[in-house]
């Protein structure tokens, strides 16, 4: 089969760089539209790990065919990429991550360039930041709330970004603490336009982090030796946050009319330290 052709994309990305770059991601759902670009992108190797299966409410927002309903979702969406470009070397597990030994953990994630925490479980995103410290690995985490009015990602860059994951969002971890069951993201009202859009922000900071160290490409040197502001929020729906005192009011005020959708804020992310914090249990004696 004829290799894909990238040279309309050479100048934007290294593209010997992505064909030797192994990124393992967590949830194959909203993501399938990401996957899919990363392919088309060149990636040279992409394990993504999710053990559902296609079912008939998946076909409208997440890019599988009806033919596929009953699969795995890893397996369609490797019969997908394949198709898309032959070159890619993919792995789908359908094993639960939260329930690998070391072993396992460590011949999946100990040899990834990147992490993608994409799933709708607080336990699976918490861990995985877990993951990314543990091996000292770039990553991005993702997901829609608010009925999808709102999304979010977080990434973290091991001696770049100050915070980790918990850091930016340790209120939640507060809030789970104290509940009796897991906190899940709804996904209802996400179209596939939620999701593509959602994907291409994902998408364009991955190949940013990936080429941050880079000469001469598009996505070169983005956040340099130091980057604090590691947590986006990207409104999409109009009546989302207008609210007087909310964080997209007080930011694009007075100026209304820029904030009717698809602004996106860039927080800092500081890393919880004392005397201000308690310190993050998860990166505070890892650096």
């Amino acid at each position: 089969m004829k290799l894909t052709n990238f040279s309309r994309i050479e100048n934007a990305v290294d593209i010997n760089l992505l064909q030797n770059t192994k990124v393992v991601a967590v949830g194959a759902g909203g993501a399938y539209c990401l996957y899919d670009s990363l392919a088309r992108s060149g990636i040279g190797r992409l394990t993504v790990l999710d053990f559902d299966e296609v079912e008939e409410v998946n076909i409208v927002r997440q890019g599988y065919e009806t033919n596929q309903i009953g699969m795995k979702k890893v397996d369609a969406l490797g019969e997908h990429l394949l198709k898309v470009n032959s070159g890619v070397k993919y792995q789908g597990i359908t094993k639960n991550f939260l329930d690998m030994d070391q072993t396992e953990l460590d011949n999946i994630f100990g040899e990834a360039d990147i992490f993608l925490f994409l799933t709708d479980s607080f336990d699976a995103q918490a861990f995985g930041n877990k993951l990314a410290i543990k091996y000292q690995t770039p990553a991005i985490w993702a997901g829609y709330y608010e009925k999808s009015q709102c999304a979010e990602i977080a990434f973290y860059i091991p001696n770049i970004t100050p915070g980790c994951f918990r850091c930016a969002v340790s209120p939640r971890y507060k809030i789970q603490a104290e509940s009796e069951t897991e906190i899940k993201a709804s996904s209802n009202s996400n179209t596939i336009f939620h999701s593509q859009l959602l994907d291409s922000y994902i998408g364009m900071l991955l190949m940013a982090i990936l080429h941050n160290k880079t000469k001469g490409f598009e996505f070169s040197n983005w956040f340099g030796d130091y980057w604090d502001r590691s947590f986006l929020q990207i409104k999409i729906h109009p009546k989302y946050g207008i609210e007087k005192g909310s964080l997209f009011q007080r930011i694009f005020e007075p100026s209304a009319q820029s904030t009717f959708s698809l602004n996106s804020i860039w927080q800092k992310v500081e890393q919880e330290l004392p005397p201000k914090y308690a310190p993050c249990p998860d990166c505070a004696t890892k650096k």
